[in-house]
This record gives C-alpha cells, sequence and structure tokens, in this order.
C-alpha cells in the first residue's frame, strides 16, 4: 500500500500503474475463475474490478472538482449496491480494463501539470470531512491497491 506521505509525483506514479496491476491481478483467470466466489459473503473476482472501474470513475470526479471548484461537496457513494443492478457479472472485462487504462492516463496527465499549492485545496467529504485534494488522490490510489490484494486472496481460494 502506498504510504499516506507519498509526494504527488509518487502518487501519480502509482496511480498510473494501477491499472496495470489490475490487470496482471486477473490475468489468465478464465470466465469461471472471475465470476467465482471461493470465499463466502465476498464479491467475485469480476465484480471486484467491476466496482475498482466505477469507483474510479467517481475518484476521478471528485480530484477533478477539488481542483477546479472552490470547496465542493464530495458525496460518499455506496457502491456496495451496484454489482447486481449492474450486472457484474455480465460485463467485458476487457472493457472495464481498457476504460480504467484510459481513465488514469487522462487524469494522470492532468495532474502533472498542477502547481504545488494546488495539492492543498480542499474539498467537503459527507463522511470523512475536510480532505485536501493529495488526500483525495491518495483514497484513489489506495482503493485499487486493496482490492487487488482481494482478489489474490481469491486466486489462491481457487487453488491459482
Amino acid at each position: 500500500m502506498i504510504s499516506s506521505s507519498a509526494t504527488p509525483a509518487e502518487l501519480i506514479g502509482a496511480y498510473r500503474d494501477g491499472a496495470a496491476i489490475l490487470r496482471e491481478a486477473v490475468s489468465e483467470l478464465d470466465a469461471d475463475a472471475l465470476r467465482a466466489r471461493p470465499i463466502a459473503g465476498k464479491m467475485s473476482s469480476l465484480e471486484v474490478l467491476c466496482h475498482i472501474v466505477d469507483s474510479d470513475q467517481f475518484m476521478c470526479d471528485r480530484v477533478k472538482r477539488t481542483i477546479a471548484t472552490t470547496n465542493p461537496t464530495l458525496m460518499g457513494v455506496e457502491s456496495a449496491d451496484y454489482p447486481e443492478p449492474l450486472s457484474y457479472h455480465r460485463r467485458d472485462p476487457e472493457l472495464d480494463l481498457r476504460l480504467l487504462e484510459v481513465q488514469r492516463e487522462q487524469l494522470a496527465a492532468d495532474l502533472v501539470r498542477l502547481s504545488p499549492e494546488t495539492w492543498a485545496r480542499t474539498a467537503e467529504h459527507s463522511e470523512n470531512g475536510t480532505q485536501t485534494l493529495q488526500e483525495v488522490f491518495h483514497h484513489a490510489v489506495e482503493h485499487l491497491e486493496g482490492h487487488v490484494l482481494t482478489i489474490a486472496e481469491k486466486r489462491a481460494a481457487l487453488g491459482l
């Protein structure tokens, strides 16, 4: 997991690398393995992948609004409700991975152009209170990293 004291450049690098890390985490999982729930009460690897991609869209918006507007309100999202209504098990994992790659490449390109003082801009998160841009962005990086670990647990439970 990336350190909470990581610099903006380190965060951007880790964010940019995240899509490749996720792609590697699900590599060589066939359709059945992607949809399996080897750990009772937990999402499948495909559901985790889709959750990461959908959550990343929220996080991109949060980062951009924190950069572009004065102290925006960032609403918490209960994305645990998404898998069934959005038919995660019917989604194309390759399409989701490509979306994540492009999304992260585009945001990273914007972030490398920021001035140092921009990283101190603040937003009000509905659940976490006042956060700086750096804290909002750190969460985006850490979110993927944490979920990739759960995919590794699923692979191990499947004996892969």
